[in-house]
């Protein structure tokens, strides 16, 4: 069973600066050239010193410095809005281009993801981040439909990080592909479920940062309020009316599972539309693919059979076995005996 494994080279690391100063950028998108007039900075410890001045040309012996030493360069907090609308303006020709490969286009789409959720974040009235938002989905879907594995290097990318803005767009990537290869939604349809995963834990821009970044377990008082963040998302989202409905219900229903026994409502997930289904198992093998603040990730193999263990109460059988035929060849036996358990 040949599952892809995602990197670790970086994903122990919280790479954001805690003061707010300064904001990470993908060294392997750089040479796209987005950001060829702005200074870039190194990040050494707390310190951040500059190694690009805006007027110095980011050439490729100056990238080799840089490329598989550093996960990301920075930029000064001041240049940020000049920054996301470069690579805004930027996205959908470098998807389309042929002169990038999926590693370089993954890292652009993935900036400029954790940029909208973070905007969404702290500010989720914003009808301006929603646009930005479902414009990342339409270049999403046009991504992982390039090419049969393009969304795992997405996800690659969405590992090195464990905070909330960066496990979305591992959602967002896994829900795109698994929404594709079920062949019964249109693309604007899967363009909708991508902006799903992407907001899907919008809620918990309402929650009490403590509680969200507890390193031990939760007391009762704080899983109860934790357990609001569906509630809170589904309102949040419904307030941008023109977002179809699909989209609040995921972020609303992500937690609800087969028996009635999950949260907030305790509804029965599959009376819900199908599209829960699909975040809810890409929310899943997500978290536990990735580092949270409470737990270590866990190898992809070993995802897998966690939720496997779910089926029939938190995972529709059918839904769970295109998962894994996303990452498995299901003409070998041994993977046909993974799927049934045995």
């Amino acid at each position: 069973m040949a599952l892809p494994q995602l990197s670790k080279n970086f994903n122990d690391v919280d790479h954001r600066d805690p003061k707010g100063e300064y904001i990470p950028i993908s060294v392997e998108g750089l040479s796209t050239g987005f950001v060829k007039d702005l200074e870039l900075y190194v990040r050494a410890g707390n310190a951040f010193f500059m190694v690009k001045p805006k007027s110095m040309e980011l050439s490729p012996s100056l990238m080799s410095r840089f490329w598989g030493k550093f996960p990301y360069l920075y930029i000064h907090h001041t240049s940020r809005e000049t920054y996301f609308r470069s690579l805004e303006n930027s996205v959908t020709s470098i998807i389309k281009s042929p002169n990038y490969g999926l590693r370089e286009k993954a890292s652009v789409l993935t900036d400029y993801a954790v940029e909208i959720v973070d905007q969404m974040m702290r500010d989720p009235s914003s009808h301006v981040a929603i646009k930005s938002a479902e414009n990342f989905s339409k270049e999403c879907v046009n991504f992982i439909a390039s090419s049969q594995h393009a969304f795992i290097h997405l996800v690659e990318l969405s590992s090195h990080d464990h905070y909330t803005y960066a496990h979305s767009v591992g959602v967002a990537a896994y829900a795109v592909a698994l929404a594709q290869s079920m062949g019964t939604w249109s693309k604007q349809q899967i363009a909708d479920i991508g902006l799903a995963g992407l907001l899907h834990d919008i809620g918990k821009s309402v929650i009490d940062p403590g509680i969200l970044n507890k390193a031990g377990p939760l007391n009762e008082v704080e899983w109860q309020t934790m357990k609001a963040h569906p509630t809170e998302g589904g309102k949040i989202l419904r307030l941008h009316k023109h977002l179809s409905p699909i989209i609040s219900l995921c972020a609303e229903a992500h937690h609800e599972d087969l028996k009635g026994m999950g949260y907030p409502k305790g509804i029965i997930a599959s009376s819900l539309d199908s599209s829960v289904q699909v975040i809810s198992l890409s929310d899943a093998f997500s978290a536990l693919t990735t580092n949270r603040s409470y737990s270590k990730s866990k190898d992809s193999m070993t995802a897998l059979k966690l939720m496997r263990e779910n089926i029939n109460k938190k995972f529709d059988p059918k839904f769970f076995e295109r998962f894994v035929f996303m990452f498995l060849d299901p003409k070998k036996k041994e993977e046909d005996g993974f799927l049934k358990g045995a």
